[in-house]
């Protein structure tokens, strides 16, 4: 839904978005910034989202008794032999 709206804004921070976006005119310089913060929230949540799960998971499977030094070498012999 779109609205008209009055605002009193900084015309030079308008100014530096618009390059830093460019945008063609104020409206969509605006508009490309707020798509951007919104953008960057939800990308935001969803990382939290993922730690949360890999932090449950790594609850779920408990200390690694193992060392992973063991598992490059291992890797490494793997190689040399192939």
């Amino acid at each position: 839904m779109l609205r008209n709206k009055h605002l009193r804004l900084d015309q030079e921070k308008i100014a530096k978005a618009r390059r830093i976006l460019r945008a063609k005119t104020e409206t969509e310089t605006l508009d490309r910034a707020l798509d951007r913060i919104i953008q960057e929230e939800q990308e935001k949540t969803r990382k939290k989202k993922v730690m949360r799960q890999i932090l449950a998971l790594r609850n779920t499977l408990g200390k690694m008794v193992e060392d992973p030094a063991d598992w490059v070498r291992s890797a490494r012999k793997e190689r040399a032999i192939s």
